[in-house]
């Protein structure tokens, strides 16, 4: 008798303490959860490329003028400006660059042309 009864208040003991560790375990969770949540807002401060420059946080024009080693410094509209002007001339470049590559590849074929005959 003796037995069964300390084979049941060992096995209590052992319930608790695995609803005890459960209870740690999600209280950790729902912690990370909150300091996740309490983080989250700064990461959100991701600015959308398709959004206009005019919504944009001054913190989000910065970061875009250093992304795109530009001046970092000003007013909002100075730096709208700066990366308006450099999206507009970063077409042109591409083109260029593409179209060396063509020219460049053309020369090459003519080459291999010459030297086969």
């Amino acid at each position: 008798e003796a037995a069964v009864e300390e084979a049941a208040v060992e096995e209590a003991a052992v319930e608790e303490a695995a609803v005890e560790e459960a209870a740690v375990e999600e209280a950790a969770v729902e912690e990370a959860a909150v300091e996740e949540a309490v983080a989250a807002p700064e990461s959100m401060e991701v600015e959308e490329e398709d959004a206009p420059l005019e919504d944009w946080t001054v913190k989000e024009l910065k970061e875009e003028c250093k992304t795109l080693g530009l001046l970092e410094k000003g007013k909002k509209a100075d730096l709208i400006s700066r990366i308006e002007e450099a999206r507009a001339a970063a077409p042109v470049e591409e083109a260029a660059v593409e179209e060396a590559a063509v020219e460049e590849a053309a020369v090459e074929e003519a080459a291999v042309e010459e030297a086969a005959v």
